[in-house]
């Protein structure tokens, strides 16, 4: 009974964590399904067929180009985002505890360097400035008695900055409608069609025109792209 007992103690933490870490792959899937999803339907136009078209330019080795590029078409929205997200990371950082606090490190770091590059590739001076002052206003809060409701609510809610990274994420996934490859200028035997060169097969390209189009061009037809 004891032997029995004390065996099934051992197996019991092994079964949580199990289930744990299937449940947090399941969400990392979900989030990833749905930005994937919202991505093809935004640079559609949110029109059915042709984000079908779409989806069928996609394979298992875009998803991080996918990513990067859709936080690269719109560097402004990017720039917002980090508005949002950058100060709570940093908060957490500073206040956090444990694997979260490690986790919020890794993440200001990561922030702060896209905040860099933004910064000096587009001028956007303004950027650090608002970062700072919405870290200024959550120093603030934090230093009010542990007791206030106001610091209690951004303390639960630096908690789920990782939440509130990825409903921000999804949102620029909705609305930005640039694609994540660049714009190209392709001269062919027909004039000339600008758009976004979203896969290249053997024999032809496919192309989301700025009207969000969907064309597709024979390789023997294309004289240069710029």
């Amino acid at each position: 009974m004891t032997a029995s007992s004390n065996e099934q103690n051992v197996e019991a933490p092994k079964s949580v964590a199990g289930d744990r870490e299937g449940s947090g792959v399941a969400q990392v899937t979900a989030w990833a399904f749905a930005f994937l999803l919202l991505r093809v339907f935004a640079v559609s136009d949110y029109d059915w067929n042709t984000a079908f078209l779409v989806s069928t330019t996609l394979g298992f080795d875009d998803g991080l180009a996918l990513v990067f590029g859709s936080l690269m078409a719109s560097y402004v929205a990017t720039a917002i985002l980090l508005v949002c997200v950058l100060p709570p990371f940093i908060a957490g950082s500073l206040w956090g505890t444990g694997k979260h606090r490690q986790g919020m490190i890794l993440l200001a770091i990561l922030n702060l360097l896209v905040l860099i590059a933004l910064t000096t590739s587009y001028n956007l001076w303004w950027l650090p400035a608002a970062v700072a002052a919405v870290l200024a206003t959550l120093f603030l809060i934090h230093r009010l008695p542990s007791t206030n409701r106001l610091r209690r609510s951004v303390s639960t809610a630096l908690a789920r900055a990782g939440l509130t990274a990825g409903l921000a994420a999804l949102l620029i996934a909705a609305f930005v409608q640039t694609p994540w490859v660049p714009k190209e200028e392709i001269e062919t035997t027909d004039g000339t069609v600008t758009g976004y060169v979203l896969s290249v097969d053997a024999g032809y390209l496919n192309v989301l025109t700025e009207d969000h189009e969907f064309v597709i061009l024979l390789s023997d037809d294309v004289l240069s792209r710029t």
